[in-house]
C-alpha cells in the first residue's frame, strides 16, 4: 500500500547532464606488486581532469577491484570528485565494461580513458577542434599516435585524398616526441621502438591550418555519443586483449569514420609507476591541493538555482548538530503524516 505522495512528484528537477562526459575504467585487484601505486595514479588522474577541464560529468567504472579500493572510490565520490560510480564485483573485461559504460552515458560528447592517463590543459579544446574541423571523424586521441592499429588496413582516411581543402602528407616523427611516448609505454623490452611508426601520415586543412595525425588510440579518446552507439556493443572474448581493442578500430574504419590524434601530447601515459616526470606535472598543476579540497556541491545540487544551493549548504552545516537533525526529522515525519491523511 502506498501512503502519501512521492515528494519527487512535487516539481523536483531531474539532473541535466553536462555536454562532456568522461569515463574512467579502473582495475586494482590488490595494492601490492604491479598494482602498488595504481590508486595514487588514479587519484592524480582525476585531479588532472579538474585542473585541465571546465565542465564535465565524471563516471568511474571499477572492474572488480579489491574492497579497499572500492572504499576509497566511495570516499572520492562523497567528496564530489566522482559523480557517477559503478562498482562491479567481477572483472567484466575491458570491452565488457565499455559496453556498460557507453550504453549508460547520456552526454553529447564522451571521453574515455584508461585509469593511468594524465590530462594536460588544452586536451579537450584541441580534441574538439579536430572533431569539428575534419569531416567524418570517429574519435580523437589527445596524444600523437605512434603505431598503426590497423596494420595498414585502414581505408576511411583515403576519402581525404579527393576532398577539396584537405591535404595529406608524411613527416618524420620528431625525436622528442618518440622519447616522450616511449617513456610512458616502455616495459623494458629492448625492441619497443621497432614497433612504433617512424613517419606520420598527417592531414591538414588548408583554410584553417589545423593538422591531425591519421591514427588514434583507445587508451584515451573523445567521440560523439552517436558515433559510440553505432559501434558498441562489441563482443567480449577476453579480459584484456589487443584483438578486442582492434575490433573497435575496425568497426570505426568500416563505418567510413576517421581516427585522428593531436600532434602534441595533451595526455600522457603514466603506467603503473610514478616517475620524476609525472611528479613534476603533478606539482606544476597543484594536484595534491585538488585532492585534499572537496568539490563544492554534488552533481544534483550544482544543477539547482543558486538560492536553493545556498539553502542546502546552510542546512547541511546545521545538520551536523544532532539536535537539529532530530527536530527536523520529526517535523518532516509529522508533515508527511499530515498531508497523507485522507481529506
Amino acid at each position: 500500500m502506498r501512503k502519501g505522495q512521492n515528494p519527487a512528484k512535487m516539481g523536483l528537477p531531474a539532473y541535466r547532464p553536462k555536454r562532456l562526459g568522461i569515463a574512467l575504467l579502473s582495475y586494482i585487484p590488490s595494492q601490492e606488486g604491479y598494482f602498488a601505486q595504481l590508486l595514487d595514479i588514479l587519484k592524480y588522474q582525476i585531479a588532472s581532469l579538474y585542473a585541465s577541464t571546465q565542465e564535465f560529468d565524471l563516471l568511474v567504472f571499477d572492474n572488480g577491484s579489491c574492497p579497499e579500493i572500492h572504499e576509497e572510490l566511495r570516499r572520492l565520490q562523497e567528496g564530489g570528485l566522482i559523480h557517477f560510480l559503478f562498482l562491479s564485483p567481477y572483472n567484466l573485461g575491458k570491452t565488457g565494461a565499455l559496453n556498460w559504460i557507453f550504453a549508460a552515458m547520456p552526454n553529447e560528447l564522451i571521453c574515455y580513458a584508461d585509469s593511468d592517463v594524465f590530462f594536460r590543459p588544452g586536451w579537450f579544446e584541441q580534441s574538439l577542434d579536430i572533431l569539428n574541423v575534419f569531416p567524418n571523424v570517429g574519435f580523437v586521441t589527445a596524444q600523437p599516435c605512434l603505431f598503426d592499429t590497423l596494420d595498414e588496413g585502414g581505408r576511411a582516411h583515403l576519402i581525404l585524398e579527393n576532398l577539396p581543402g584537405f591535404e595529406l602528407h608524411q613527416m618524420e616523427v620528431p625525436a622528442a616526441t618518440l622519447e616522450e611516448y616511449v617513456r610512458g609505454v616502455d616495459d623494458g623490452s629492448p625492441n619497443v621502438r621497432d614497433h612504433l611508426l617512424k613517419r606520420w601520415q598527417v592531414v591538414r586543412w588548408s583554410e584553417g591550418g589545423q593538422e591531425a595525425i591519421i591514427g588514434a588510440s583507445h587508451m584515451q579518446f573523445l567521440a560523439r555519443r552517436e558515433t559510440i552507439h553505432n559501434v558498441f556493443p562489441l563482443p567480449v572474448r577476453y579480459g584484456l586483449s589487443h584483438e578486442d581493442d582492434r575490433l573497435f578500430n575496425i568497426r570505426i574504419d568500416q563505418a567510413g569514420l576517421l581516427q585522428l590524434s593531436t600532434r602534441t601530447f595533451y595526455v600522457i601515459h603514466m603506467g603503473n609507476q610514478l616517475d620524476e616526470y609525472a611528479f613534476a606535472e603533478i606539482q606544476h598543476l597543484g594536484l595534491a591541493k585538488i585532492l585534499n579540497q572537496p568539490m563544492q556541491g554534488t552533481p544534483s545540487t550544482r544543477s539547482l538555482h543558486p538560492v536553493k544551493q545556498r539553502a542546502f549548504r546552510l542546512i547541511s552545516g546545521l545538520s551536523r548538530w544532532s539536535v537539529f537533525r532530530n527536530v527536523t526529522r520529526r517535523l518532516y515525519n509529522f508533515l508527511f503524516e499530515f498531508f497523507a491523511q485522507e481529506k
